[in-house]
């Protein structure tokens, strides 16, 4: 077994440095533009946060760096410091950022979203400082001064490496031509704490629900269609549907429910802080977006113990095993049926529910991404 830099070992006994008189050698921020609730902005609030409270042996103080606050702000733990970097254009804002780089004596940063990747790589031309680069999402209209920066960036000496939240990211990406050698698929993780039992209740109706935005993107008026194929085609009642979540097709959503007399199988929570509450609740997740990335929610949901349908869009087949964890589909019809064949089927729910939570924990639990992210500063040392 290989020691750490702070483990000592004196014939079969090892002893570990307590924190407090360890030689500390690392500070790392994390460099996203704002704390407003967005998937890239609580992916940096939650790894700065998993840092900064690990009790790593090789990191001394962790840094928060956003342009503005926002709504996340009560999220980040008394371990991290939280620092506003004041932004007028990329260039006086690197001059900003290298300045803080020098004082604070930071060695890595994480930057997520285009403004933060860019200027952290401009500051790493004016001090040193070892810059990862984290992209979350999709971008397809890129301009093409943006694709050359994006290009000419990424081979800089300080940029050290190109994280992707899952392989289909990566491969979207592949139109910049980033180096390969840099690029690593890092998944998000769940910071839920997986159920001992299978999740779901105790009365005889199957609880389905679906927790995300609620967008025209997202297709949420496909559970409405749902109901009706259930109710007049299936000749079957014994259901709810679970909405968790806003947006500004909800009003829209609603009035489709109430004209199709629908109402008495749903319920709208709107936007809820405490998702496990809710995740315990259902039997069955589903999610009919016409476009994901890598879907916190599906993954939230496997590690409840939960079976997922889904669309084959995004990184969907990454984190569902098809036809092991649940399903991913095609079409509409398809998701109607499979739907359909996990509420009539409690065992295949019980099954899939555990083999969802086993490969979720293994493949984005809390453990393996702070492994990985280990990894990539150990490099560093």
């Amino acid at each position: 077994m290989a020691l750490s830099r702070l483990e000592l070992q004196f014939g079969n006994f090892i002893l570990r440095i307590p924190k407090k008189y360890r030689f500390k050698i690392m500070n790392i921020a994390f460099f996203v533009s704002s704390l407003s609730f967005g998937g890239a902005e609580k992916q940096a609030v939650s790894d700065a946060n998993l840092v900064g409270s690990s009790d790593l042996e090789y990191v001394d103080q962790v840094y928060l760096i956003t342009f503005r606050s926002g709504a996340l702000l009560p999220m980040v733990d008394s371990d991290v410091t939280h620092v506003i970097l004041e932004k007028k254009n990329y260039v006086h804002s690197a001059f900003r950022l290298a300045a803080m780089i020098k004082k604070e004596k930071i060695d890595v940063i994480h930057a997520s979203l285009f403004a933060s990747m860019t200027i952290a790589a401009l500051a790493s031309l004016i001090t040193p400082v070892k810059v990862i680069w984290h992209f979350h999402s999709h971008e397809y209209d890129i301009p093409l001064k943006s694709r050359l920066a994006f290009r000419w960036l990424a081979r800089l000496a300080g940029v050290k490496k190109i994280l992707f939240v899952n392989r289909e990211l990566m491969a979207h990406f592949c139109f910049l031509d980033f180096p390969k050698e840099k690029q690593v698929v890092l998944y998000n993780h769940s910071e839920l704490v997986p159920v001992s039992a299978s999740a779901g209740t105790s009365d005889k109706i199957v609880h389905i629900g679906y927790l995300g935005r609620v967008v025209d993107l997202k297709r949420v008026a496909y559970l409405v269609d749902l109901a009706r194929y259930l109710t007049e085609q299936k000749k079957f009642h014994g259901f709810q549907i679970h909405v968790v979540g806003d947006g500004d097709a909800r009003d829209k959503i609603m009035t489709q429910v109430e004209q199709a007399g629908l109402a008495k199988y749903f319920v709208f929570h709107g936007f809820q802080s405490d998702v496990q509450a809710y995740y315990s609740r259902f039997d069955l997740f589903v999610n009919p977006s016409s476009e994901e990335c890598l879907c916190m929610s599906m993954i939230d949901a496997g590690i409840m113990g939960l079976p997922v349908v889904a669309f084959d869009v995004g990184g969907n087949n990454e984190i569902v095993i098809n036809d092991q964890t649940g399903y991913i589909v095609s079409d509409k019809d398809g998701f109607f049926s499979r739907c359909f064949e996990l509420i009539q089927d409690s065992e295949k729910r019980k099954q899939y529910g555990e083999a969802a939570k086993y490969h979720c924990k293994e493949q984005f639990g809390k453990d393996r991404h702070l492994a990985e992210l280990r990894q990539l500063h150990e490099a560093f040392l």
